[in-house]
């Protein structure tokens, strides 16, 4: 009678033991899941916020596509203009093909002494030889007031002949002396254009005063 009481009693004890033991790992695994759907709710905002950001890029990408794309046509409508009005003011230069590539600016050394460097060209495939004289004018501003000056007038050597003949392209270059006070603006050439002794027709052209490789 006494080992029946004492395993009744060990058996109640041990089902105690094990009934805890169950509620203490449900408890275990509903912190666990608990944690877990937290985790799986910040991830879920994280995955939401990067997608968000990633459309936003998108969209950003493609705007800035459609500004170049916008860029891009406006520089050959431009350039379309620019061809238009040279064939209107000198359809037989542009015929002839002859242009003024570049006229580069840099800086000396000496004070207000600028080397300029004057590219010209004809870019069709019969060429004959053309011949011409340039005339330069800078344009600026003096002591508040605006101000021109003949290039030729500024010519550190002025012995140099500001004249071109070629067939295919030439580089005229010299160095000019800026008065005090006086800030350049704009570079405007102008030239009547000669082929067989027989004019051409006239180039008008215009650049910015930028310099090549300092500032002012």
């Amino acid at each position: 009678m006494l080992g029946l009481t004492l395993a009744v009693v060990l058996g109640f004890w041990l089902g105690n033991q094990f009934f805890s033991y169950q509620q203490k790992a449900i408890l275990t695994l509903e912190n666990t899941v608990q944690n877990l759907q937290l985790e799986n709710n910040e991830l879920s905002k994280n995955l939401n916020i990067l997608r968000v950001e990633l459309d936003v890029a998108a969209l950003s990408q493609q705007k800035t596509f459609a500004e170049i794309k916008q860029s891009i046509d406006r520089e050959k409508a431009l350039q379309k203009d620019i061809a238009f009005y040279q064939q209107v003011m000198a359809p037989e230069l542009t015929q002839q093909g002859f242009i003024i590539d570049a006229f580069n600016v840099e800086k000396t050394l000496s004070d207000r002494v600028y080397r300029f460097e004057i590219v010209m060209m004809q870019r069709e495939k019969i060429k004959n030889t053309l011949k011409g004289n340039l005339d330069i004018t800078l344009v600026g501003s003096e002591s508040g007031q605006s101000k021109q000056y003949s290039l030729k007038s500024l010519l550190v050597n002025p012995e140099l002949a500001l004249a071109f003949g070629f067939k295919y392209f030439q580089v005229l270059d010299g160095q000019i002396q800026l008065p005090e006070q006086f800030q350049p603006e704009r570079i405007l050439v102008q030239s009547e254009i000669f082929q067989f002794n027989r004019k051409k027709g006239e180039l008008h052209s215009s650049f910015d005063w930028t310099l090549s490789n300092s500032s002012e």
